[in-house]
């Protein structure tokens, strides 16, 4: 199955040896943490960074044509129980409509000490049958 990867200049690029995102026959798998474009996490605010993750994805997203409406299944994951309930907030607010397929996970860390949520979406890009 032929895959290619997506980018945007709207999302900040990690150094590190991954993609953005990837698009693999209909599908669309996109992971986002809350970075703004110079790699910076608004520091100890779960709603802030939720909302990045958010709106990270959804550029990614548009580079590929679609939407969040698009999304099918994210998981989503916190550092601290205390974030759940900001995170959700700002999550059903971008989901309002018709939520997403979710799987919700709060792990002792992410890749960097500042990084509080971190939203891996995976969209479908095909036609509805």
């Amino acid at each position: 199955m032929p895959k290619r990867s997506v980018s945007s200049d709207r999302v900040y690029k990690s150094r590190l040896p991954f993609a953005q995102a990837t698009i693999a026959g209909d599908f669309m798998f996109v992971c986002c943490v809350g970075a703004d474009l110079q790699g910076k996490y608004a520091t100890g605010d779960a709603r802030r960074q939720t909302q990045q993750c958010i709106d990270n994805i959804k550029a990614l997203l548009e580079e590929a044509g679609a939407s969040l409406k698009d999304v099918v299944k994210c998981t989503v994951y916190v550092t601290d129980r205390a974030y759940w309930e900001p995170m959700n907030e700002v999550y059903f607010a971008n989901f309002a409509e018709e939520p997403p397929h979710r799987v919700s996970c709060i792990v002792n860390g992410l890749g960097s000490p500042d990084c509080l949520v971190e939203i891996d979406a995976t969209a479908y890009l095909g036609k509805a049958v």
